[in-house]
């Protein structure tokens, strides 16, 4: 990654701080003006499914996605990235079809049909003509219901992924990723990525891949959301004969673990790199928190915002340290991470930490500004409608609001609550959820010029006697 030459004078940041607040409001016309509430149904089918359906009578297309509770998280201990490699499986054979016949169906209508898994959650989905809906929803019920995972194809699945996590092992910030995760979280469901390590997917069966599928592709709460040119009574319908042979299953609901806590810890990996790739940060929110929108809010103004954030002028622009850095809360069903994370030279490593840790005491200590705060507000609002501007994001964006129970109403009301943000809730959830005395920091790079931290990364020097 090419790094600065040199630091940036007083008038080039003035200019490119002006620059990125006339691009927020720019975006923000543009976005208004194509803003709507966005029109959602729901039905229950007869199984206890959710159907959420958006009518977009614009175009001849349905977008249909199925999310499931079967994420990563419900990988058993030892056999992580079962759930990634079962949700790869479902496309690759049923009883009926193989993974060649599968792939022409789809093919012959034109369609796009996928599945993967996530950290709390597997999907399915498809891409349609709605001419096509009776062929397209047939497919997908039928990768749903009546998957036979081939031995073959669960060979083959297997050795690609493993060949995926080999090739990781060469790229710096998948592993400093890797190694931060399990700082953070230990043995809890989210210290692993979905993928699993080589370990634990060498290990991985058919056997396991069915019973992983038995236990957790049941019609318990499923959710079923489609944006496009149909109907809800219609898809009721449809759902309810095509997958009328769905059931719940015998697993009960998922129940996170207590969480891991231990000290500030730090990793150092050795790697024959010229920049140090580093992740500092600790343990983030949940996506229900209340705080949410305040979190939002501050975590854009502080390493979230793109050129103007904190953390981009500190960094890049007065340090000429990193030509990216960013922070970035994952928020899931339970607290995920709260991470920073910066490619620098070896030799600034130390450096660039020490502006990184500056900037997070000084927005638990001081207040934003005027112009930081209505700059972040600006951008999250404006940039919203975004996500609704093709029914794929529809489908999605439905999902997850059903997934976290958001309500309803949270597409019309986003934009109130992040006004409603001010600078005291600003400084308040900062100081209430960034903690510099307590982060773990990972860095891979040439150790011998790359010079992590021998205690806690954002540790003040002692006063002097």
């Amino acid at each position: 990654m090419k790094l600065l030459a040199g630091k940036m004078g007083t008038s080039t940041r003035t200019a490119l701080r002006s620059l990125a607040f006339g691009m927020l409001a720019t975006l923000a016309l543009a976005a208004s003006a194509t803003a709507g509430p966005l029109a959602m149904q729901r039905r229950v089918l007869s199984n206890g499914v959710q159907l959420l359906v958006s009518e977009q009578h614009a175009r001849p297309m349905v977008v249909v996605q199925i999310m499931l509770d079967a994420g990563a998280r419900r990988d058993p201990k030892g056999k992580e990235g079962l759930a990634g490699l079962t949700a790869d499986l479902l496309t690759e054979g049923t009883k009926t079809r193989n993974a060649s016949q599968i792939s022409e169906a789809t093919d012959f209508i034109g369609a796009s049909l996928g599945t993967g898994a996530d950290m709390d959650f597997a999907t399915l989905g498809i891409t349609m003509l709605t001419k096509d809906l009776d062929t397209g929803l047939d497919l997908l019920s039928d990768v749903l219901l009546h998957p036979s995972f081939p031995e073959t194809e669960v060979t083959r699945r297997r050795e690609a992924t493993l060949a995926g996590l080999q090739e990781e092992e060469d790229e710096p910030g998948r592993v400093a990723n890797r190694r931060f995760l399990t700082l953070l979280f230990g043995d809890e469901p989210y210290g692993h990525p979905v993928a699993g390590s080589t370990a634990s997917v060498a290990k991985l069966t058919r056997t396991d891949v069915l019973k992983f599928y038995q236990d957790n592709y049941g019609a318990e709460n499923a959710i079923i959301s489609v944006a496009g040119d149909v109907t809800a009574d219609d898809m009721a319908s449809r759902f309810e004969k095509t997958l009328a042979g769905w059931k719940a299953g015998s697993r009960g609901a998922f129940v996170y673990p207590p969480e891991h806590t231990h000290p500030s810890e730090t990793t150092a990996i050795a790697k024959p790199l010229t920049q140090a790739n580093i992740v500092l940060g600790e343990r983030g929110i949940a996506r229900n928190n209340p705080d949410y929108y305040a979190v939002t809010v501050m975590n854009f103004i502080l390493g979230g915002g793109g050129f103007t954030s904190r953390l981009i002028n500190s960094v890049r622009v007065e340090g000429g340290l990193a030509y990216s850095v960013a922070s970035v809360y994952s928020v899931n069903k339970a607290p995920g991470s709260f991470q920073v994370i910066m490619q620098t030279k070896n030799a600034s490593t130390a450096e660039a930490i020490q502006r990184t840790c500056a900037e997070l005491d000084r927005i638990r200590t001081s207040p934003v500004s005027d112009e930081e705060i209505e700059g972040a507000k600006l951008y999250l609002t404006g940039s919203f409608p975004m996500r609704l501007d093709t029914n794929a994001k529809i489908a999605g964006f439905m999902a997850q609001v059903e997934l976290f129970q958001l309500g309803d109403d949270y597409a019309a009301t986003y934009a109130s609550r992040i006004n409603a943000i001010t600078k005291e809730d600003v400084q308040r959830v900062a100081q209430k959820y960034l903690h510099p005395d307590n982060l773990d920091l990972v860095v891979v790079g040439n150790l011998n010029e790359a010079k992590a931290p021998a205690g806690p990364p954002c540790a003040k020097p002692a006063p002097a006697p």
